[in-house]
């Protein structure tokens, strides 16, 4: 059922044709004060190959249209090209979208010309919350003129500003649709949003050391009292490895480490590590230390002392009485010992 022009009733259907065809169509009847309007729409899909679709559609009726489309989308790129016959207008539509994952953004051009004229529009899609997408485009064209339309997406709501500048295309309005909404959600994110961002991360963070005091205390006392049993293996360990100046673990620890990008090799060690020589010394077999690709929380003699937060193990070792110091992320796995760890090359 369908209301707007007047009451209406429309079917639709789908059938999949064989395995790279598919079709889809449908009919309604459009009640008015005239009478009533018969329509129908029929569309039929190719699956061209693993990127690419292609659709011939027909739509009948008030309005008689005929359109062919081919659409290739990738992991980075989407192209859409389709021409349409018909009343009142014809055209030829021509639209790139480039993805950039990392970012969470998306950059738009779209070409379309026709029997109403010719229009270019350009644009950009970002996602700025978890449910919520800020887009805008600057379209220029004739006779359009030059228009610049802001889109706000969050959940199922969407809240579209669009701004007519001018009548004819001039340079001034074009520059400014382009400029100000870059300007502006410049401003925005880095004046309000991105300082909220971290204020409310800073607080989760603190509320969760809060909520996990005792815990954290719990798994403290655990590691140090494996470490004591360790005491004995380590001594062992560390007396063979200096007879035979092989691995020798000087000092180790773990935790919130913050590397200066300023000065090489200088770091920023805050209060949330604990002191991991002696469960890194355990470790060492046959003057090699192997550490696979994992959170290195988990290992006999560790415990996380920044909950929530990147952490990092430092360690400094001597491999045939030569000084070595290497510094490696939490996930990241560790051997030893390594040429490129010494410290005294010159």
């Amino acid at each position: 059922m369908c209301a707007g022009s007047g009451p209406g009733i429309s079917f639709k259907g789908f059938r999949t044709l064989s395995k790279r065809f598919f079709w889809n169509g449908g009919t309604i009847l459009q009640f008015t004060p005239e009478g009533i309007r018969p329509g129908v729409m029929s569309t039929l899909a190719m699956q061209i190959d693993k990127y690419s679709v292609g659709y011939l559609s027909y739509q009948g009726g008030i309005r008689q249209i005929f359109s062919t489309q081919v659409i290739r989308e990738t992991e980075k790129n989407r192209y859409n090209f389709s021409i349409q016959v018909g009343l009142p207008h014809s055209y030829v539509l021509m639209q790139y979208t480039r993805k950039l994952i990392s970012q969470e953004l998306k950059l738009r051009i779209a070409l379309k010309a026709g029997t109403f004229g010719g229009v270019i529009e350009y644009g950009a899609e970002k996602k700025i919350s978890k449910f919520s997408n800020l887009a805008f485009s600057v379209v220029c064209g004739v006779p359009a003129g030059v228009k610049l339309k802001i889109r706000l997406t969050r959940a199922s709501q969407t809240y579209s500003f669009p701004i007519h500048l001018c009548e004819e295309v001039m340079p001034a309005p074009v520059f400014y649709a382009t400029i100000v909404p870059l300007v502006l959600y410049i401003v925005v994110k880095k004046g309000f949003v991105e300082p909220f961002i971290k204020e409310e991360k800073s607080k989760k963070l603190e509320k969760q050391k809060q909520d996990n005091f005792n815990k954290l205390l719990e798994k403290r006392r655990e590691a140090m009292a494996a470490q004591e049993l360790m005491q004995a293996t380590y001594n062992r360990i560390r007396d063979e490895e200096s007879n035979k100046k092989g691995l020798v673990i000087i000092n180790a620890i773990y935790g919130k480490i913050i590397k200066d990008a300023s000065q090489q090799g200088d770091m920023e060690i805050s209060n949330d590590v604990v002191d991991v020589t002696i469960p890194v010394q355990c470790l060492v077999k046959d003057s090699k230390l192997v550490i696979h690709e994992r959170t290195k929380s988990e290992l006999p003699g560790f415990f996380d002392p920044a909950l929530g937060e990147e952490k990092m193990l430092h360690i400094i070792y001597t491999y045939h009485d030569e000084p070595h110091e290497v510094t490696v992320a939490d996930h990241e796995p560790v051997r030893l010992p390594k040429t490129s760890h010494r410290t005294n090359i010159t």
